[in-house]
């Protein structure tokens, strides 16, 4: 576990994310604003046409015993496909693997899209919206913020531009005051081994203005995937996690980050912490 101090002080912790079909956002009920709580981050699970992995379930069942109000995905949840119907077969395989979720309740979850759920085409991120509602959206949470982005957008992936930059900038204004601002969305802003060059570093221009944006804005901390490891940097008082080891294949050495998965952030009155939990076969 680490402990990091910023203009608010920061910890974190690592968690895998597991879909539950009930979203964040239809949650009816608000905690205390300073009252503490935990959430989970999890991304990257994608079989690659295999059977899921192991760690998945294992994920899910660790998350289901824990006390989350809620769950955070950092996308690639199934291999994708050009044809639907093989889409719709995996994304049935990815609930099957995280039936453990559920096992003591409901818990609700907030997907952000990854390129290996959409690949490009329309039609994939419409069946994405048939299950988890939309590409983007924001919740409140016990007085702070989260934020989905889509880095996947058709026809401008590897950044976040157009409406949905302009939908941000306003969601921001709007949560100034916000105990903590949390963003999770599935590329990189800063990628650190096989995705450089194929994160938003592919567009270092509009990249930076979103890191500016997030830094006027107050952001505490993004969570991406994308890559298969774990990773954690600071950058302008910012904390950058990726968090890509929920089963698909490892990147790296594990002395470099390249180990299975999730995050587990618990959030007090005036910090938060991440722990990292390794997961193993």
């Amino acid at each position: 576990m680490m402990a990091m101090k910023a203009p608010r002080v920061v910890m974190i912790a690592l968690l895998m994310v597991l879909l539950v079909i009930a979203t964040v956002s239809a949650q009816e009920e608000q905690p205390p604003r300073h009252e503490p709580f935990s959430f989970a981050v999890f991304g990257d699970c994608q079989p690659y046409g295999r059977e899921f992995s192991p760690i998945m379930e294992r994920i899910a069942t660790e998350v289901g015993q824990l006390e989350v109000p809620f769950v955070i995905g950092c996308g690639d949840y199934i291999d994708g496909s050009a044809n639907q119907t093989t889409v719709r077969r995996q994304w049935n395989g990815f609930f099957t693997a995280i039936q453990p979720l559920q096992a003591n309740r409901t818990i609700p979850v907030a997907l952000a899209p990854g390129n290996h759920d959409i690949r490009g085409i329309r039609r994939n991120a419409e069946i994405f919206c048939e299950h988890f509602r939309k590409l983007y959206h924001s919740f409140n949470f016990a007085g702070c913020h989260f934020i989905i982005l889509d880095s996947e957008t058709i026809g401008a992936d590897a950044r976040v531009t157009g409406t949905q930059l302009q939908w941000l900038k306003q969601d921001l204004e709007e949560a100034k005051d916000a105990r903590f601002i949390f963003v999770a969305m599935h590329r990189p802003l800063f990628p650190v081994g096989a995705n450089i060059g194929y994160s938003l570093d592919k567009h270092p221009r509009d990249r930076d203005a979103l890191h500016q944006l997030f830094v006027q804005s107050g952001v505490d901390a993004v969570f991406h995937g994308h890559e298969h490891l774990y990773n954690h940097r600071e950058k302008d008082g910012i904390h950058y996690f990726i968090t890509g080891g929920a089963g698909a294949s490892l990147y790296a050495e594990p002395q470099n980050g390249g180990f299975h998965h999730y995050l587990l952030v618990k959030v007090d009155e005036d910090a938060f912490t991440v722990d990292v939990r390794r997961v193993t076969q």
